[in-house]
């Protein structure tokens, strides 16, 4: 990997994203002669071979629908397509990268599955339930502070932009990851692969299913993953960025009856990276760290869910209970030896006393969900579901921080800190759709919210005349508000959709994990509610007798205090801004068999965001007319899979082969513009050829060894610091079904 700085250069893409776009969309000029010329085109693509796609089903509105028929703009990835996209070690961002106008908030803390879509959301959290997008694992909401979800053994990933809250409940303002693993069945199935590369990156994973009598079906699913660091560590020595992931997943499926099931789900989440948070930006040798110690974070996840199912003929009633405790624990070295070094001018050796300048902070959470809902089971002239909803967290937060002289803007921060935040929410919820002609359908939704959250804060100070000797706050809030949308779409043929909709999103008020206050004998101020609207339209379609996709959509978003971050440099923390802005743009993606070997994915996405209403000489630094930080203005991604019959050695199989191009344009900083991030690209190959239940392969994630960065902090004038994505991994696999 080149470790030139990256400030001095710029991504060759840029000048070409016109032309991106171009051929991006390009597309939809040939539509419409395609489809009067359908019928001629029939006979001859039967004749050639040419596949139509495969049906997808989705569940994006609790029940099961073709994904063309849901007036949603929304990206569906196969288990295949995420085999490509997203590496074990970098899964949220590939997946990101994967969807239009999705962003993936990598700014190095305890907080796992933070996303934005289409500008809506934040780049860091202020609390367990503080996000804009929620991450679903098979129904059920994970932390924002958990560990990434493990993708493998999935059957889908739903990405939905704009406001989910009619179904998916609290604070989807922006969106939802619904991620689908694949299910328990009666077919005997077991898989095993092993993975090995560069950088120690090595790959372990292991399937099996199967019927364990005539009502009882079992899946489970093992893997390990381990990749060694790359950034040379000056303080400690070693190079930091090692990310190691174990996971493991269970399930059963119990037929009770002609009309019931039930499926009982449980996981295991270890995840252990102390890939460097904090590296200076203007280093001549960038890219370096120089933390003792290195800021190992460790993440352990367990849950489990249980779904039972009765169908009554035209309505299905559905039970949802879960539990989930999530831990994570971070040693911070408060000092970077290089950053401070470039502040004050001092020598780094001032700074790089091992364990001098350190906060030790420990997150643990407990969640506890109970759903009830029915649907409606036919396709009838009216579908719908509706449902009650339960949720409760139990956060704690325990930190021992020690400043010495040396770390001057950590002062306030010398002393223990024990913080809670109990969360206490129940919702009704119901949507319907009612078909006002055979083609004309009408969706209204509504969800109405009730949360009361308490919180309590002790500060004990360790001696240091900069914080108070002891502080113990108790506060509590109530917040009701509804969300939902109301929408129209028209079917103009069996293979053509249009649709519009006006949506009503909220990220519930609440309190912060961290004290800021505290140390000085003062409460902590909660952060208001924040609220938004957003009007979409779209349309989806197939054309070529359905061997083409193309779906797009346009949308406009005005979002009030939205939760978004300050990085406070003069105490080295993330605090709050609730400041108003608005985004706008489009999506547009295409799926393509152009043979029966041959199949072609395409998508781009454009979203302007920009703060609004901000007061003149604000405290945030922030302005009217800045970019909403960690949003690119376009992302893009293309996708090629090609199948084909292979003899090797007198041995009849398949090649397989496929290829991911990603692109992320630039971003601000900060809502205070002090620098962006340029843009990158980031393209993943596979190939690998099967005989029978056998199939060798080679890889790489990042092909062209890309230095990219995913997000950065300005300290002072001249002086920020970045964090970097995945180096390039070239390794060989195998897998073996039997």
């Amino acid at each position: 990997m080149r470790t030139k700085n990256p400030q001095k250069r710029r991504s060759v893409l840029e000048p070409r994203l016109p032309a991106i776009a171009c051929a991006l969309t390009s597309i939809l000029a040939v539509v419409p002669s395609a489809w009067a010329q359908g019928d001629q085109t029939d006979a001859a693509a039967s004749a050639q071979g040419v596949a139509e796609l495969p049906a997808v089903t989705v569940t994006a509105r609790k029940r099961e629908e073709s994904e063309q028929k849901v007036p949603i703009s929304m990206t569906v990835l196969d288990g295949k397509t995420i085999e490509t996209g997203a590496s074990p070690s970098d899964s949220n961002a590939g997946l990101a990268r994967s969807a239009p106008n999705t962003s993936f908030a990598d700014s190095g803390g305890q907080f796992g599955n933070l996303f934005l879509i289409r500008g809506v959301g934040s780049f860091a959290p202020l609390s367990p339930d503080d996000t804009s997008v929620v991450t679903y694992f098979n129904e059920v909401p994970r932390s924002v502070y958990g560990a990434p979800p493990t993708l493998f053994d999935i059957e889908r990933v739903e990405v939905l932009r704009g406001p989910q809250g009619t179904l998916f409940g609290r604070n989807t303002q922006g969106g939802a990851i619904n991620i689908v693993p694949n299910a328990p069945s009666f077919k005997r199935e077991f898989s095993a692969t092993t993975e090995i590369g560069t950088h120690g990156y090595h790959v372990g994973e292991a399937v099996a299913n199967g019927a364990l009598s005539d009502t009882l079906a079992g899946r489970l699913a093992l893997r390990y993953s381990d990749q060694s660091g790359t950034v040379p560590n000056i303080a400690s020595g070693g190079k930091d960025g090692k990310v190691q992931v174990g996971s493991a997943r269970g399930s059963l499926l119990w037929l009770i009856g002609d009309n019931t099931t039930a499926t009982l789900t449980g996981y295991y989440d270890r995840r252990e990276s102390n890939a460097p948070r904090f590296v200076w930006y203007q280093n001549p040798d960038f890219p370096q760290s120089a933390v003792d110690p290195d800021g190992n974070i460790t993440w352990r996840d367990t849950g489990v869910s249980l779904k039972v199912e009765h169908d009554f003929g035209k309505v299905r009633l559905t039970s949802l209970t879960s539990y989930q405790d999530d831990y994570s624990h971070q040693p911070l070295d408060l000092t970077d030896g290089l950053i401070y070094s470039a502040m004050t001018r001092q020598s780094p050796s001032l700074y790089n006393v091992p364990y001098a300048d350190l906060a030790d902070i420990t997150f643990r959470e407990k969640t506890t969900q109970q759903e009830f809902r029915l649907s409606s089971n036919d396709d009838g002239p009216f579908t719908w579901t509706g449902g009650i909803n339960f949720f409760r967290s139990e956060f704690t937060n325990n930190a021992v921080s020690q400043a010495s002289a040396a770390a001057f803007n950590y002062q306030t921060q010398n002393g223990t800190q024990h913080n809670r935040i109990t969360t206490n929410s129940a919702a009704l919820f119901g949507e319907g759709t009612l078909a006002l002609t055979d083609k004309l359908k009408a969706t209204l939704g509504l969800r109405y919210t009730y949360e009361h959250k308490d919180a309590g804060y002790e500060f004990i100070g360790n001696g240091s005349p900069a914080v108070v000797g002891y502080s113990d706050h108790d506060s509590s809030l109530s917040d009701r508000f509804p969300t939902g949308r109301a929408g129209l779409s028209y079917d103009w043929s069996p293979n053509v959709m249009t649709y519009a909709t006006v949506s009503r999103g909220a990220v519930s008020a609440g309190y912060p994990v961290t004290q800021t206050n505290g140390p000085y004998g003062k409460a902590e101020v909660p952060y208001p509610r924040s609220t938004s609207w957003t009007y979409e339209a779209g349309f989806k379609s197939y054309w070529l007798d359905r061997r083409l996709s193309v779906n797009g959509s346009v949308f406009y978003n005005d979002v009030k205090n939205g939760h978004l971050i300050v990085f406070d440099a003069s105490q080295a923390l993330f605090t709050t801004a609730a400041l108003d802005y608005r985004s706008k743009g489009f999506e547009l993606e295409t799926a393509a068999s152009l043979t029966q070997n041959l199949k072609l994915t395409a998508g781009i996405g454009y979203t302007d965001a920009e703060l609004v209403h901000v007061p003149t000489g604000s405290s945030t630094g922030a302005a009217s007319g800045n970019r909403v930080p960690n949003v690119p203005k376009v992302n893009a991604s293309l996708g090629v899979q090609y199948d084909t019959p292979m003899n090797i050695a007198g041995y009849d199989g398949t090649l397989k082969t496929s290829v991911a191009w990603q692109y992320v344009g630039n971003r601000a900083a900060d809502v205070k513009g002090s620098f962006e991030l340029p843009s990158y690209s980031v393209t993943n190959a596979r190939i690998g050829w099967q005989h029978g239940n056998w199939e060798i392969y080679g890889f790489a994630w990042n092909l062209f060894n890309k230095q990219y960065l995913v997000a950065g902090q300005a300290w002072t004038t001249g002086v920020s610091s970045v964090r970097i994505g995945q180096p390039r991994i070239v390794g060989v696999g195998a897998t073996i079904k039997f």
